[in-house]
């Protein structure tokens, strides 16, 4: 497909929803760069192709991809117990611990409720803190039995990936993947900022308008769940070819074997809501066998998306907590032109029975009250901990519309949100007992 990148993002980025951006697309045969605005709104100093953004949950790939590093030397088996490799973690039931398997720290389905730890000071942020940190922990669901997106999983897999190799986490993203595939404009240590321009975010006030975030990162002992890593949206791009050519870079280098690079990217399970999501080792898998994850932060909100089909690859970068500003006049073109359906939620007419969904529901970061005003049903979402600041500082509360068997969307001021609302698991009396959305699960509490 024929597209001006540039002027498209510089565009969309001019009507003043988005701070900076950073863009990449290898179509096949040619790689497209594309940057516009700020990269500091307080300096207004400009994007420039070799400005490093965050990549937040991006992560989440490169970990999992450390992670079958291990599973390639031998040193860890996907199936093995996590208590075996990690005799030192505990959690606060003993009988799901002895359950949880070193697969299900990394497709999302070990059930661990914790999914943002607390600002500490900078020398209590420590991967192994987050690590001591679990003691107590409840779940969200049995291991296994439900899929919930995993913060926690995610970071007890990067604690593996130290203890067993015996060095930093953050060296290893370094030697294992930054090094080999040449990229040269990434980092996951935060003492390398100063070799690097680097992109500062902005947030959402109460007010609306866009402010630079106080806190640039999340808390550092979540690090390998997407807290530090920054790189170019082209050096995310080469990261991204290597595993859908089989683990191999384009400069040749190998990180991962083709039986590992294929297992990141086929399904193991699937969220509630989105169910169109499912779900391999690392990757999101989109309808059209499209790879995907996307990022947040403070200030925070990425994209990546890979087509192992065609051996395409975008990658979207920008400092800003507004999110989907360039899916219609961007993202999705581009994935339309892969084949990939873009799903759309339409209402559905018909009553419904608004007792079978009233209630709270709830996990560790998110409250959900469901209740009827006039005969209409809404949802107020809270946060329950301070994590992202100013987008978070109050409940928001949300018109729901039907969209498939207790399935809801979520409307503000006459807009549609994507975070459908899935109810399930109805008890003997009919009220749904558990919530998904945002890749979640909320579970009743009286």
């Amino acid at each position: 497909m024929s597209m001006d990148y540039g002027a498209i993002i510089a565009e969309l980025r001019g009507r003043g929803e988005v701070t900076g951006a950073s863009f990449a697309y290898w179509d096949g045969t040619e790689l497209h760069e594309a940057v516009a605005g700020l990269r500091n709104s307080v300096t207004k100093d400009p994007v420039t192709l070799d400005t490093l953004m965050h990549i937040g949950s991006i992560t989440k790939v490169l970990n999992a991809a450390l992670f079958m590093q291990l599973v390639d030397d031998g040193l860890v088996a996907l199936d093995d117990p996590v208590s075996l490799h990690l005799p030192e973690l505990q959690l606060g039931d003993p009988a799901a611990l002895a359950r949880i398997s070193c697969k299900m720290l990394i497709n999302h389905t070990n059930g661990i409720d914790y999914d943002v730890p607390p600002y500490r000071g900078f020398d209590e942020q420590r991967i192994v803190d987050a690590i001591d940190e679990c003691t107590g922990l409840s779940q969200i669901h049995a291991p296994g039995e439900a899929t919930a997106y995993s913060n926690i999983g995610t970071v007890i897999a990067g604690y593996m990936v130290q203890k067993l190799r015996g060095e930093s986490w953050y060296s290893l993203v370094r030697s294992r993947t930054f090094e080999p595939l040449g990229l040269s404009h990434s980092l996951a240590d935060i003492t390398e900022l100063p070799r690097f321009r680097v992109s500062v975010g902005d947030q959402v006030d109460e007010g609306g308008r866009l402010v630079q975030s106080s806190r640039p990162f999340l808390p550092l002992s979540f690090a390998p769940a997407g807290a530090t890593i920054m790189m170019t949206a082209t050096d995310l791009v080469t990261f991204a070819r290597a595993l859908i050519n089989g683990g191999v870079g384009v400069n040749g280098a190998r990180i991962l074997s083709s039986a590992s690079a294929s297992a990141m990217a086929t399904e193991t399970t699937r969220f509630i809501s989105p169910s169109s999501w499912h779900v391999g080792l690392g990757w999101m898998i989109l309808p059209g066998d499209v790879l995907f994850h996307g990022g947040g932060g403070p200030g925070v909100s990425s994209v990546l998306y890979a087509h192992p089909a065609s051996g395409k690859v975008m990658a979207l970068l920008t400092n800003c907590s507004k999110n989907g500003m360039f899916d219609a006049g961007l993202v999705e073109p581009i994935l339309s032109s892969w084949g990939a359906p873009i799903e759309a939620l339409v209402p559905v007419e018909g009553d419904i029975e608004a007792s079978t969904y009233e209630g709270s529901f709830e996990n560790q970061i998110y409250r959900f009250d469901i209740f009827s005003v006039d005969g209409r049903l809404h949802a107020r979402m809270a946060a329950r901990v301070d994590f992202y600041e100013t987008d978070n500082a109050k409940a928001t509360v949300f018109e729901l519309e039907r969209v498939g068997d207790h399935l809801f969307r979520m409307v503000l001021d006459g807009a549609a949100i994507p975070y459908p609302l899935a109810f399930v698991d109805p008890d003997a009396a009919g009220k749904m007992q558990r919530l998904g959305a945002m890749a979640r699960i909320f579970n009743r509490v009286a």
